[in-house]
């Protein structure tokens, strides 16, 4: 408490007004969302509901432990029951559906394993382009009107499907674009539904205005027709995640033929304009768009607030993306934002604003507010870390081979553990650096256990300085390292970590600790269900393994 005094006499409230949270890996943030998560996969509700609620899922994974589950039965049931109903005939998919459910289902089957579900996804993006309306924009089944919020879902499945280099042509998008374009009104708005280009007048709705003009930010850079500020990653390229340099990440691109070939070469050269554009028209939808926000900006809304949250969302990421900050009134949307959906979390960890519209169940609001709190579009199509990560410092394209399975590798790169530890002490890496990094260290560490290398002692005594380091990632690598060698001299260490104040860490300590001792069934980790007994269960392991070291070891120095 004294030290958020301090800081509050320090700093104006403006200034804090944007760093109350910062990003999704403040403490509260992921407290919220990991309850949200907690709730979600206990429901079971119908299909619709629960492709949203596994999506939201899905990125809240990717999020914070940087991998897509295989093993989270809620995500399974839902991603097997889509690909049946596709298997059934695309149709299926769309029966008596709108556009909100197959995008949805769309993305989600991409971002879950879009090689493995590679044939359902074409299927649902091929049904997806045919309905799109001859004015650009998409709506429901049967109805002439274009319509400005199921329009946004088609571009952001569109917009994954580019991600996850699914083929499709240009215009496609260009047509979308100009559907948004061609309808905003003189106000600067939209309407929900539009049947004539350039309406007089739109309602004044905070839900629909983010919802379109988010669709102009997602379409524009899509087509790459303005210079990013800051990069959009990609799944399809080895250098836009920011990464220190002796990092890569390497996502193969799809293949499929000549005919795939000719549809990407359509996309032009990275960093190029894909097609021809009115910059005038373009500029001009966004500054007024920006100014109606400026004017108008509320949070949280009078109804649909959730679907409203999840669009104002991707707006900020996308305008970030191309022109840097948010207008002034929108600076603090996602302290705001956190705040609000921390006073309407329930109980059971579900998020219900008092609010809610009956048509959207309580699911659906909370993979919502779930997309919203993770920030769903920075992370949203990027691979997850894996075997793709390629560790080492300073190699360069001489030095990478191809594996069997896509996997670019550089065994040069691979040994290069020094490195990887050096990348570990900048300071300036963000979280989603550091959750990589200790992916690559995997492979590294295996290559060099066998390498002999003679800077063992040095690299070791580095990491055990690590476990009592601030950072989450770093404690982590050096526990998951120190009980990989299986040394009995890192025993100490991994008893201190029995004691770090993340249960995670203590449980990667406790588990090194069945490994070195071969004491896999003597003492066990019995999961008590709830935090502070578990801490319990902890402290009481902490004391068996010390006095287990103690009486092999009677001169042993323990850490304090």
């Amino acid at each position: 408490m004294l030290v958020t005094v301090a800081t509050v006499c320090l700093f104006p409230s403006s200034a804090l007004a944007q760093k109350k949270y910062k990003d999704p890996y403040h403490p509260k943030v992921e407290k919220i969302a990991r309850r949200a998560v907690e709730f979600l996969e206990r429901s079971n509700s119908n299909i619709p509901e629960d492709t949203i609620g596994a999506l939201a899922v899905v990125e809240f994974y990717k999020r914070y432990d940087g991998v897509v589950p295989t093993d989270v039965r809620y995500i399974e049931r839902t991603v097997n029951e889509l690909a049946d109903m596709v298997d059934g005939g695309s149709a299926t998919i769309f029966e008596n559906r709108e556009t909100y459910f197959p995008a949805l289902a769309f993305i989600l089957l991409a971002e879950y394993d879009a090689k493995k579900y590679e044939e359902q996804c074409v299927k649902i993006l091929d049904a997806l382009i045919e309905r799109q309306l001859d004015i650009g924009g998409f709506t429901y089944e049967n109805d002439p009107a274009g319509d400005t919020s199921q329009s946004q879902f088609g571009a952001l499945a569109l917009f994954v499907a580019r991600q996850h280099r699914f083929t499709f042509k240009p215009r496609i998008v260009r047509r979308l674009l100009d559907f948004y374009v061609d309808y905003q009104a003189q106000n600067g708005t939209w309407s929900y539904k539009v049947s004539s280009p350039n309406p007089i007048i739109a309602p004044n709705s905070n839900s629909i205005h983010s919802a379109s003009l988010s669709s102009v930010y997602l379409l524009a850079d899509m087509l790459r027709l303005s210079r990013r500020i800051k990069k959009v990653a990609s799944s399809a390229t080895d250098s836009t995640l920011n990464l220190p340099k002796n990092v890569t990440v390497y996502i193969p691109p799809k293949t499929g033929g000549d005919k795939d070939q000719e549809i990407e070469d359509s996309w032009g050269s990275p960093g190029t304009p894909v097609v021809k554009y009115d910059r005038g028209r373009l500029s001009n939808c966004k500054s007024s768009g920006n100014k109606w926000y400026s004017a108008n900006f509320e949070l949280p809304v009078i109804s649909w607030n959730s679907y409203f949250m999840y669009a104002l969302e991707r707006y900020a990421y996308f305008k970030e993306q191309a022109e840097g900050n948010l207008p002034g009134s929108l600076s603090s949307w996602y302290d705001e934002g956190v705040d609000f959906i921390e006073s309407q979390q329930q109980e059971n960890g579900s998020i219900e604003s008092e609010r809610r519209e009956p048509k959207l169940l309580i699911e659906s609001n909370t993979a919502l507010y779930l997309l919203f709190l993770v920030r769903a579009s920075e992370i949203i199509s990027l691979p997850p870390v894996g075997g793709d990560l390629l560790g080492g410092k300073g190699f360069d394209a001489g030095e990478l081979s191809q594996g069997k399975d896509g996997t670019v590798r550089s065994s040069a790169a691979e040994k290069s553990l020094q490195g990887l530890i050096d990348a570990l002490s900048d300071d300036n890496l963000n979280d989603r650096q550091l959750r990589q990094i200790t992916e690559a260290m995997k492979r590294a560490i295996r290559e060099f256990k066998q390498s002999g290398d003679r800077s063992r002692g040095e690299v070791t005594a580095f990491l055990r300085t690590m476990i009592s380091e601030k950072n989450y990632f770093r404690r982590l690598v050096a526990i998951k390292f120190l009980a990989a060698e299986q040394d009995m001299d890192n025993v100490p260490a991994l008893l201190y970590a029995m004691g770090d104040p993340d249960p995670d860490i203590a449980i990667q300590a406790h588990n090194g600790l069945r490994l070195i001792s071969r004491k896999f069934d003597t003492f066990v980790y019995l999961d008590r269900g709830n935090l502070e007994d578990n801490l319990l269960e902890l402290v009481r392991l902490k004391k068996q393994w010390t006095k287990w070291f103690v009486e092999i070891r009677p001169d042993a120095e323990l850490l304090e």
